[in-house]
């Protein structure tokens, strides 16, 4: 059994991280971390999140006082708190994954400096089923790509700060990687005012609107037709699947920085 702890547990992403954990024949669930002073610190996560029954794991404060009792843990928040529980994990060794975007450059190298010490696995996209979706893009861009115009348009709810998504940007890197492309000087960012796009550009849209959970959509233009790849996300249960499964693989991994293609 992998004793898992879980930081952000009442966030969209953290209960779904404890519905799936707590569905695993694989997986201890030690507790969950919230913020201090929140109303729902020493709830039993298994109320917390509607499972309708405890599972006899808490909400606690200070991820100090659980850390040493885990193997492994997982985050969903965002960039700023996920480097507080880096620093913990690497300081208690223990391993790390987290489903956070918008990270900095500065706060990648340090997540990259963290792997030499413990294991992690950083998905900016928990769902495997999207990673099925970076390889027909691949396909399609190895084949095609240098024939097209490509836009990625990505839609998610109102509340998500960056942009473009994790996701978005991943599938990008895999485009300009197969068409052999600097992504630093080929991404173009919306459209303004007069002028024809580059022919090498690749186009982001970035949507925020109510409470979409997540589609991203790529589109190769060609002269007389256009190919469309579309993944919708229903609920963050998609995103929870996968990285409880990160869960599982990194638990008694060496140090090293981990995908989620790594794990499926």
């Amino acid at each position: 059994m992998v004793r898992l702890l879980v930081v952000g547990p009442n966030g969209s992403l953290g209960r779904a991280l404890v519905k799936q954990a707590a569905a695993s024949p694989e997986i201890d669930l030690v507790a969950g971390v919230g913020p201090e002073g929140r109303d729902y610190i020493g709830a039993d996560l298994g109320l917390l999140v509607g499972l309708g029954h405890r599972i006899g794991a808490r909400v606690l404060e200070s991820m100090d006082d659980v850390i040493g009792e885990c193997d492994v843990v997982i985050d969903g928040t965002r960039p700023d708190v996920s480097m507080e529980v880096l620093a913990a994990c690497v300081e208690h060794g223990k391993a790390f994954v987290t489903g956070t975007t918008g990270f900095s450059d500065e706060q990648l190298q340090t997540m990259k400096r963290a792997s030499r010490i413990i294991p992690i696995v950083h998905a900016a996209n928990g769902s495997r089923i999207v990673h099925l979706l970076y390889e027909l893009v691949r396909t399609v861009a190895e084949r095609f790509g240098s024939e097209a115009d490509i836009d990625i348009v990505e839609i998610h709810n109102r509340k998500k700060p960056d942009a473009p998504s994790g996701t978005a940007q991943e599938i990008a890197g895999v485009i300009a990687e197969a068409l052999g492309q600097d992504l630093r000087t080929t991404a173009a960012y919306g459209r303004k005012g007069m002028g024809t796009r580059a022919s090498d550009s690749i186009q982001f849209s970035s949507i925020r609107s109510g409470g979409t959970p997540s589609t991203h959509q790529v589109m190769f233009g060609f002269p007389h037709e256009r190919l469309e790849l579309t993944h919708r996300v229903q609920n963050p249960m998609a995103f929870a699947d996968g990285l409880i499964q990160a869960v599982v693989f990194v638990s008694g991994k060496e140090p090293g920085g981990y995908t989620l293609d790594d794990v499926i």
